[in-house]
């Protein structure tokens, strides 16, 4: 393990010897990216050693500065763990120089001169917390004292951003050091009472605990950090000394925003919360939804619609920052009743840019909800009986909210006569009692939508329920039962013996003999089916008329002709960055150094696009490959993924790649020569997996006009009284000439038949076809 590989040695030469002619296969950044962790480890030393020293040769540099941005997490031992505080309390980048006057200047004590000669940068600190979570065996701490209290002294020009990762490395500094940053933190701190207590907790744990919360960054990750990687056990410890101050924290932080709307304490818009009172609130509530607390959601409740609005008339927030905080942990770690917290906030919040913001992480805590089974099917019944009704008095009326495969609300007379629409007595005498049943009924609503988000999500999270529990929180269930009952499922009879059913077919679908209450269950998906049961499904959705909450029969499936850890299925199509990346913020993605990546339970997709990617970017680009990564950087082949997980990686890649590509576009600006000649190349393509089920869902729409040999439906096109519907772009051509076709909307619009699930292309096919037919009949009566 001492000894390190060819081209890891090569590296280290690179970096501490003269210039050399290297030949690295792949260039520089592909060794890189061979590195194993411990190589990383033993090579990092050497690499901020050559970033600190001004004289470096460029050749150096540049290898240093690669090595330091590998995806890889780092592992040391107790000698390169030394090594790494010797290099990172190296002398300053000259970068540095203007940070170090500043702090000379803000100093309010004398400072020590030997200490300060050699200080590295503020930043370092993290590096040296983070080297304590990933040393894989016991430190030296004689050895480590000097250079930590260096790294610790340079933090205190920083004392507010990076005083957790410095609180880590004074503990293995000494107290002396450890004293002097408290000292500090309490003055700077000193107007944070949330913060101030949370330092006192921090205080009590020991250096890999403290190391733990290094790791919990406000923003990050940047270019040159070390992938997430948390000690299981640290965690563990760490949240069970802070379980009970998160607690205290979040309720005190409730307690006075309470007294805030009761117009106790006078209001200021962002001012209930100082920055560091703000970042300490988000970091109680990640404990607390991580932990999945009982009392976590009750104080949410009230917390999340406080925080969102202000208790004047004001479109202001008593804290916009603590609000996207605790919005964006419950994005990352969402239960039922943060969920709704969340939902809440978003109905009362006035600030139009906090809308925007609550909407899309929204929408994104819904959907990770499926990677929490256990959480996601803990939904309240919302009173409903077993036949998934609720009826509300309301005066001489009666209102009854009902919940079959939607949920309704509907009106009734004091002698039980159903009613149109809402009577105006009750709108007039009892408009509290109305009130309450719209409310009830958009909560029915909204845990009907996000019970959907979170199951269809369970399919890359690979979801796998009790069946016991399955039955009781879904297929019996009152709220949710309409939605499970439209789905596919499989029981486990047998080790590896699964079998589908749909309980939405009747009772004589349901599994027989009945499963074992500790059976697994999970969704069906067409990855692990052969063609023939696909099409089986398919026929029987479409036999009952049956519309699935999610695309499930239909749903697209990949599998990646390649083994190692990247694919190039999709290299080579042109897209429109505008729109890859509009529907990549709502699918999860987020943007990495010119790349988009997912990040997902114990690995992340990578998909190169070659342009420059930042919000707002725009232009064509080519895509490239799709790489698989593991939590700690390493290579994850995609033959070792289960083949439902990466299908629905895939699907998501197709997804943004047919959303940048032109299929049909109503803007006049679309109609271009450049986006004329994207669209023929598109023509010309064989089927994406999307239109192969476009496909599928044709051939059975259109049945009887197939079976007549009126229409024809071949490999790309329907074809149609001598016009050919194109299934992947939806053109019109005739003789190889393109047709124009304007849709009637509105009113006018042609109604839709039966669909076995929503697409915006697959409804304009079949009003083209229905808009053709009405048009060569009236053409033939004329």
């Amino acid at each position: 393990m001492d000894e390190l590989s060819p081209h890891a040695a090569q590296l280290r030469a690179a970096m501490v010897g003269p210039q050399q002619d290297a030949d690295w296969p792949g260039g520089l950044w592909a060794a890189c990216d061979q590195l194993t962790s411990w190589e990383l480890g033993a090579l990092l030393p050497d690499a901020y050693r050559t970033l600190a020293d001004e004289s470096a040769p460029d050749h150096a540099r540049l290898v240093a500065r690669q090595v330091t941005w590998s995806k890889v997490s780092p592992s040391f031992t107790a000698a390169t763990l030394t090594a790494l505080y010797t290099g990172l309390a190296a002398s300053p980048r000259p970068t540095d120089v203007r940070y170090a006057a500043g702090g000379l200047l803000r100093c309010t004590e004398p400072w020590d001169e030997r200490e300060l000669a050699a200080s590295p940068r503020p930043t370092d600190v993290r590096y040296a917390a983070g080297g304590l979570l990933r040393c894989t065996e016991p430190w030296d701490e004689r050895e480590l004292a000097a250079p930590a209290a260096v790294l610790v002294a340079a933090a205190l020009r920083k004392p507010g951003e990076y005083a957790d990762a410095a609180l880590a490395v004074a503990a293995v500094a000494g107290p002396k050091t450890e004293q002097t940053l408290v000292t500090r933190l309490r003055t700077v701190h000193a107007d944070s009472p949330l913060r101030l207590a949370e330092i006192e907790v921090i205080l009590t744990t020991g250096p890999r605990e403290r190391a733990v919360l290094a790791e919990d960054q406000w923003h990050g990750p940047f270019s040159g950090d070390w992938p997430p990687l948390t000690d299981p056990v640290a965690e563990r410890t760490a949240d069970a000394l802070h379980a009970e101050p998160a607690r205290h924290v979040l309720r005190s932080a409730a307690a006075h925003l309470a007294a805030l709307h009761a117009g106790e304490l006078p209001y200021a818009a962002d001012q209930a919360f100082t920055t560091a009172d703000a970042d300490t609130l988000r970091r109680a509530a990640r404990l607390a939804l991580r932990r999945d607390e009982p009392w976590a959601g009750e104080v949410f409740s009230t917390l999340l619609p406080q925080l969102a609005v202000a208790p004047t008339a004001a479109k202001t927030l008593p804290s916009q920052r603590a609000c996207i905080a605790l919005a964006q942990v419950v994005e990352a770690w969402p239960t039922p009743e943060s969920v709704a917290a969340l939902r809440e906030a978003r109905r009362v919040v006035r600030h139009a840019g906090v809308t925007k913001k609550l909407d899309r992480l929204l929408r994104r805590a819904e959907r990770n909800l499926g990677r929490r089974p256990e959480a996601a099917l803990r939904l309240p019944d919302l009173g409903l009986g077993p036949d998934g009704s609720r009826r509300l008095p309301c005066g001489d009326h009666t209102a009854v909210l009902t919940v079959t495969d939607e949920a309704t609300l509907t009106w009734e007379r004091a002698d039980g006569r159903a009613l149109k629409s809402l009577p105006a007595a009750a709108r007039r005498d009892h408009p509290d009692h109305v009130t309450a049943a719209r409310d009830l009924l958009g909560k029915a609503r909204a845990q009907i939508r996000t019970l959907t988000r979170a199951l269809e999500a369970g399919y890359l999270a690979g979801a796998v329920y009790r069946y016991d529990r399955w039955r009781d929180a879904l297929a019996t269930h009152p709220v949710a039962r309409g939605t499970a009952g439209r789905l596919i499922w499989e029981v486990e009879h047998a080790p590896g013996d699964w079998r589908a059913f749909l309980p939405a077919a009747g009772p004589a679908d349901h599994p027989d003999p009945a499963p074992d209450p500790s059976a697994a269950v999970r969704l069906w998906h067409p990855a692990r089916a052969t063609p023939a049961e696909r099409d089986l499904w398919r026929d029987r959705i479409a036999d009952l008329r049956l519309h699935q909450p999610f695309r499930q029969a239909y749903r697209e499936h990949y599998r990646a002709p390649e083994s190692g850890h990247s694919t190039t299925m999709f290299q080579g199509h042109l897209v429109r960055i505008e729109a890859v990346l509009g529907l990549a913020v709502r699918q999860g993605w987020n943007i990495e150094d010119d790349i988009l990546a997912l990040p997902l339970d114990g690995f992340t997709a990578w998909l190169g696009i070659a342009g420059s990617l930042y919000p707002g970017a725009a232009g064509w680009a080519e895509v490239g490959e799709v790489t698989l990564r593991r939590a700690d950087g390493s290579p994850q082949a995609l033959a070792e993924l289960d083949a439902v997980r990466l299908s629905e990686v895939l699907r998501s890649v197709d997804l943004l790649i047919s959303a940048g590509s032109f299929a049909w576009c109503d803007d006049t600006h679309a109609h271009g020569p450049e986006s004329r000649r994207q669209l023929n190349r598109l023509y010309a393509q064989p089927l994406g997996r999307t239109a192969q089920l476009r496909r599928a869902a044709l051939r059975r729409i259109l049945a009887d006009h197939l079976t007549s040999g009126r229409m024809e439906l071949d490999d790309r096109h329907l074809r149609l009284d001598g016009h050919d519907i194109h299934l992947a772009t939806g053109r019109v051509t005739r003789s190889g000439d393109p047709v124009e076709i304007a849709l009637p909307t509105g009113r006018q619009a042609v109604p839709l038949p039966f669909l076995p699930y929503d697409e915006a292309l697959l409804g304009r096919v079949v009003r083209t076809v229905a808009h053709l037919m009405e048009r060569e009949e009236s053409a033939a009566h004329s």
